[in-house]
């Protein structure tokens, strides 16, 4: 097979991605019919099965991409080394930074978690877990050394965290839409995010 057309094939398998994860960011897989992503990707319908072997495999390849973007962009920044106070606001920027470059995530996320499909186990719960378990050791790491209180329970923090950055960006149409914060000012309300934390489980001399 010529290069050209290796070229060719791969920029068509990522055509086809790109369209079917815009579409899934407003529709349920089961509404969404081949030919209608074949003309969205301006492909034959055919090239579905030959790149995807299907629908729910197209499905898959959805999810396991935006899952390891999830683990590569934001997983990466929870760190337990160096000052762990600088790590957790790194990683608030890299949560948001995420959510601006791949705006379905959310979606996917929570719709596997309310109406879970295969991917759910294979997918979808192991990255949650390899997230939890390093933003959990990253918060340890930060009593272990003193920087925060010894009785803090690092899942708090880690629930805390993820949660209030995730719903910013979960509500951001709504904030929009009643012109209230922090929908244009996203950088203000993550310092406002952590420095609050940061009050409430740091150590005092």
């Amino acid at each position: 097979m010529s290069a050209r057309k290796n070229d060719t094939e791969a920029g068509t398998r990522e055509r086809i991605l790109a369209v079917t994860t815009k579409m899934l960011g407003t529709r349920c897989l089961h509404s969404i019919s081949i030919r209608d992503i074949a003309e969205a990707a301006q492909a034959n319908s055919a090239l579905i099965s030959y790149h995807f072997g299907g629908k729910e495999k197209l499905y898959e390849e959805v999810i396991a991409r935006q899952f390891d973007l999830y683990l590569t962009q934001v997983v990466s920044t929870f760190r337990t080394d160096g000052d762990i106070r600088n790590n957790l606001k790194q990683a608030a920027k890299a949560l948001a930074a995420f959510h601006r470059t791949n705006p379905h995530w959310l979606t996917f996320y929570f719709r596997e978690l309310t109406n879970p499909s295969s991917c759910y186990t294979t997918i979808v719960l192991p990255s949650i877990a390899e997230a939890s378990r390093k933003a959990t050791a990253m918060v340890q790491a930060g009593i272990d050394q003193g920087i925060f209180k010894p009785d803090t329970n690092p899942r708090f923090v880690v629930q805390s965290f993820i949660g209030m950055v995730n719903y910013c960006f979960m509500t951001c149409r709504l904030q929009k839409d009643l012109n209230i914060a922090p929908a244009e000012n996203i950088a203000d309300y993550l310092e406002f995010v952590t420095e609050m934390l940061l009050r409430q489980i740091e150590a005092r001399p």
